[in-house]
């Protein structure tokens, strides 16, 4: 699983309260790009996004990992919040499709000081049967034709009494999928709101939901 040869990279760093990250991303997302009418072919995986340092950020300052707790990070990219979860002692399962993410989320894992597992896996085709304590999903809601394929991810990877985190910028197509897809029956909901700032995006600052998934079995 070697990264394209062609793709260049550049360092960031990202704050959390207390701690520092380094993390390698890609330098010029462009050019990646090869055909824009295939969603396959267009890197969203390529840098770290407002809703990934929302979740991060609501990882490390409240959630609490006891002891053999396992995390797995869908559509991971570059891997930050499954990496603050390693950080906090839980088992990180890193998963993507492309193997140049799933190798440059990896590499930012070991930079930071976390053994992470990679999963390369798609959602249509997913296999691993695997359940966890937490599943997490980063601004990955976003293609109605995609979702139903992560809702079933959900059902079907997450523990009994495991968590769902969902986070994104107030997106239609998300706030439309979660709504169909709650089941009050197999659910309890918490939903928390986070402003987030980051350097370098269109907008300086953006509003962030959180959308947590408890399942009641």
């Amino acid at each position: 699983m070697s990264p394209k040869k062609d793709v260049k990279k550049k360092e960031i760093f990202v704050d959390l309260p207390g701690r520092e990250l380094k993390f390698t991303v890609v330098e010029d997302i462009e050019a990646l790009i090869t055909d824009v009418s295939d969603p396959d072919q267009v890197p969203c995986w390529a840098d770290i996004w407002p809703a990934a340092y929302g979740m991060a950020n609501y990882l490390w300052e409240e959630v609490l990992f006891f002891p053999g707790k396992s995390v797995l990070e869908l559509g991971a990219g570059m891997g930050l919040p499954g990496i603050v979860c390693g950080l906090k002692g839980a088992r990180a399962v890193l998963s993507d499709f492309n193997p140049t993410a799933l190798q440059m989320s990896g590499e930012n894992a070991s930079r930071n000081g976390v053994q992470a597992e990679l999963l390369l896996e798609d959602w249509r085709t997913f296999s691993c049967r695997e359940k966890f304590d937490y599943l997490l999903a980063a601004d990955i809601l976003y293609d109605p034709l995609l979702n139903p394929f992560l809702g079933q991810i959900f059902h079907n990877n997450l523990k009994p009494g495991g968590t769902i985190i969902v986070s994104h910028p107030l997106r239609a197509a998300t706030e439309e999928f979660l709504k169909n897809w709650y089941d009050a029956n197999l659910f309890t909901h918490r939903r928390v709101l986070r402003e987030v700032e980051v350097e370098g995006m269109l907008l300086p600052r953006y509003r962030i939901a959180l959308d947590l998934y408890r399942s009641q079995s």
